[in-house]
């Protein structure tokens, strides 16, 4: 059995456990002790393990500013021991810390925000079971969002999880939170699936994103292998009123795609064909506004089964 894995994760597939911070004058609060966020026991075992955070002063008087954050997970009782641990950078607190199952395969991800500094957003860190290794390991975004805000858990299926996150937003004097996208695990990468959109400083719009294509290859997958590929292919943009053509693009080998485009509303997806043809995907509309790139991502499904 998976070395790090709680029993306890596995009793709660329709709820992921919370712990959240009010960090409102943070700055100035004592430095934390040890706290343990959850407990429970080794599937198939009676070793009891706990999931704790803690953080460490680098300056005299442990004032939060000059703090690095810690999370871990240990035995609990006499001759406690580390299994896993990762620790801040220049992050003074892990915060927000959600455990709960994204992809569906029964194995629980940690899920934590990192702050610097909390007026320029925390860093969004996610850790997967990695059975080969038998420990945590720390997963990677498609788009990584910058400056999050807060986040919260999607239910996607009956036993999958996609991320809704936000981020700050600055418009003259004044702050608010906005929609950074909403991301799925699939295999060993957050694919942002919806929303979001990245700045231009030129004022240049238009739609960027990601063709991706399951199953990658035929038979079945292995538990922990990722299905997903990214997909070099043709997609057409067509004008969301009218269904009328505008242009076709090239994804790279990598999948990505970026297209300059006016303000304005437009369906993205492979070229019209006819007969029913594998590989295929389902168009997608997207907003255009002036100095922005609208973020998508176009799933094709190959056909394999």
């Amino acid at each position: 059995m998976p070395l790090m894995t709680f029993a306890l994760f596995f009793a709660m597939s329709s709820a992921a456990i919370v712990l959240s911070q009010t960090l409102g004058g943070a700055q100035t609060n004592p430095l934390q002790r040890r706290r343990v966020v959850e407990r429970g026991h080794l599937t198939g075992g009676l070793e009891l393990k706990q999931l704790v955070t803690w953080q460490t002063s680098n300056a005299p008087g442990g004032r939060l500013p000059y703090a690095t954050a810690h999370l871990a997970i240990e035995t609990v009782g006499a001759h406690s021991r580390t299994l896993w641990q990762v620790d801040g950078d220049s992050e003074y607190l892990v915060d927000s810390i959600r455990v709960a199952d994204l992809d569906g395969d029964g194995v629980p991800e940690i899920t934590t925000l990192w702050w610097k500094d909390v007026s320029t957003g925390a860093a969004l860190r996610v850790f997967h079971w990695d059975r080969g290794s038998h420990s945590f390991v720390e997963l990677r975004f498609e788009d990584e969002p910058v400056g999050v805000n807060s986040y919260r858990l999607i239910p996607s299926s009956r036993s999958t999880r996609r991320l809704a996150v936000y981020v700050r937003s600055e418009s003259g004097r004044t702050q608010r939170t906005v929609p950074a996208g909403e991301y799925e695990l699939r295999g060993s990468i957050l694919i942002r699936t919806r929303g979001g959109e990245t700045v231009t400083a030129q004022g240049e719009s238009g739609i960027e994103g990601l063709a991706v294509i399951s199953p990658a290859k035929p038979g079945p997958t292995r538990q922990g292998e990722p299905d997903t590929a990214p997909y070099k292919t043709t997609l057409a943009v067509r004008g969301a009123s009218d269904s009328r053509e505008i242009r076709q693009l090239e994804t790279g080998s990598d999948g990505r795609f970026r297209v300059v485009l006016p303000p304005g509303t437009y369906r993205i997806g492979p070229p019209a064909r006819a007969g029913r043809f594998f590989p295929r995907a389902a168009e997608q509309t997207v907003t255009v506004v002036q100095g922005r790139f609208a973020h998508v991502t176009i799933e094709f499904d190959s056909g394999m089964r």
